[in-house]
Protein backbone atom coordinates (compact mmCIF):
# COMPACT_ATOMS: atom_id res chain seq x y z
CA UNK A 1 0.00 0.00 0.00
CA UNK A 2 1.18 3.48 -0.67
CA UNK A 3 0.68 6.93 1.05
CA UNK A 4 1.65 10.23 0.31
CA UNK A 5 1.62 13.18 2.58
CA UNK A 6 1.07 16.44 0.66
CA UNK A 7 0.84 19.70 2.64
CA UNK A 8 -1.77 22.05 1.44
CA UNK A 9 -2.42 25.72 2.16
CA UNK A 10 -5.95 25.79 2.64
CA UNK A 11 -5.74 29.69 1.74
CA UNK A 12 -3.06 32.41 1.66
CA UNK A 13 -2.21 32.12 4.96
CA UNK A 14 0.89 29.91 5.76
CA UNK A 15 -0.71 29.72 9.34
CA UNK A 16 -3.83 27.46 7.59
CA UNK A 17 -2.45 24.15 6.68
CA UNK A 18 -3.88 20.59 6.46
CA UNK A 19 -2.81 17.54 5.30
CA UNK A 20 -4.08 15.58 2.76
CA UNK A 21 -3.06 11.83 2.13
CA UNK A 22 -4.27 9.63 -0.27
CA UNK A 23 -4.10 5.55 0.15
CA UNK A 24 -4.36 2.53 -2.74
CA UNK A 25 -6.71 0.11 -2.52
CA UNK A 26 -6.66 -3.14 -4.53
CA UNK A 27 -9.41 -5.44 -5.85
CA UNK A 28 -9.28 -8.77 -5.13
CA UNK A 29 -6.46 -7.82 -1.88
CA UNK A 30 -7.69 -7.76 1.71
CA UNK A 31 -6.82 -3.88 0.86
CA UNK A 32 -10.23 -2.89 0.15
CA UNK A 33 -11.69 0.22 -0.02
CA UNK A 34 -12.73 0.15 3.47
CA UNK A 35 -9.01 -0.84 4.59
CA UNK A 36 -7.76 2.11 2.56
CA UNK A 37 -10.47 4.77 4.02
CA UNK A 38 -9.26 3.60 7.90
CA UNK A 39 -5.77 3.70 6.81
CA UNK A 40 -5.79 6.78 5.40
CA UNK A 41 -7.83 8.70 7.88
CA UNK A 42 -5.24 7.43 10.31
CA UNK A 43 -2.67 8.50 8.65
CA UNK A 44 -3.99 11.48 8.61
CA UNK A 45 -4.95 11.42 12.12
CA UNK A 46 -1.20 10.14 13.32
CA UNK A 47 -3.18 7.63 15.38
CA UNK A 48 -3.47 3.65 14.79
CA UNK A 49 -6.72 2.73 12.91
CA UNK A 50 -8.19 0.96 16.04
CA UNK A 51 -8.48 4.25 17.85
CA UNK A 52 -10.42 5.81 15.02
CA UNK A 53 -14.23 5.38 15.78
CA UNK A 54 -16.20 2.42 13.83
CA UNK A 55 -16.46 3.40 9.72
CA UNK A 56 -20.20 2.30 9.95
CA UNK A 57 -21.14 5.43 11.89
CA UNK A 58 -20.30 6.93 8.60
CA UNK A 59 -21.20 4.81 5.85
CA UNK A 60 -22.20 1.13 5.08
CA UNK A 61 -18.92 -0.55 5.19
CA UNK A 62 -20.07 -3.52 3.07
CA UNK A 63 -21.97 -0.94 0.33
CA UNK A 64 -18.75 0.32 -0.17
CA UNK A 65 -16.43 -2.02 -0.70
CA UNK A 66 -19.42 -3.59 -2.99
CA UNK A 67 -19.49 -0.67 -5.29
CA UNK A 68 -15.95 -0.93 -6.28
CA UNK A 69 -15.16 -4.88 -5.74
CA UNK A 70 -17.94 -5.56 -8.04
CA UNK A 71 -17.45 -6.06 -12.09
CA UNK A 72 -19.89 -3.78 -12.89
CA UNK A 73 -17.53 -0.63 -12.61
CA UNK A 74 -20.37 2.01 -12.47
CA UNK A 75 -19.21 4.13 -10.04
CA UNK A 76 -16.03 6.12 -10.15
CA UNK A 77 -15.86 7.92 -6.72
CA UNK A 78 -17.84 8.39 -3.86
CA UNK A 79 -17.32 11.09 -1.09
CA UNK A 80 -18.06 11.59 2.75
CA UNK A 81 -17.72 12.72 5.72
CA UNK A 82 -15.51 10.51 8.18
CA UNK A 83 -14.03 11.48 11.97
CA UNK A 84 -13.69 14.83 11.03
CA UNK A 85 -11.80 14.36 7.48
CA UNK A 86 -13.50 14.62 4.01
CA UNK A 87 -13.16 11.36 1.90
CA UNK A 88 -13.42 10.54 -1.48
CA UNK A 89 -12.76 7.23 -2.98
CA UNK A 90 -12.28 6.68 -6.22
CA UNK A 91 -12.53 3.58 -8.91
CA UNK A 92 -8.80 3.59 -10.00
CA UNK A 93 -7.52 2.38 -6.37
CA UNK A 94 -7.33 5.46 -4.74
CA UNK A 95 -8.73 6.79 -1.12
CA UNK A 96 -7.80 11.00 -0.94
CA UNK A 97 -8.58 11.95 2.60
CA UNK A 98 -8.34 15.87 3.77
CA UNK A 99 -9.49 17.87 6.60
CA UNK A 100 -13.14 18.82 6.55
CA UNK A 101 -12.45 22.28 7.79
CA UNK A 102 -11.09 23.31 4.93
Amino acid sequence: MRMMDTPINASDSSATETVSTTVEWEAGSEKTPVYAVVSAVAEAEGVDRIDLPPLYNAIDSEALNDLFTSDSGAVSSVEFQYAGYSVVVRGEGTVEVSSANV
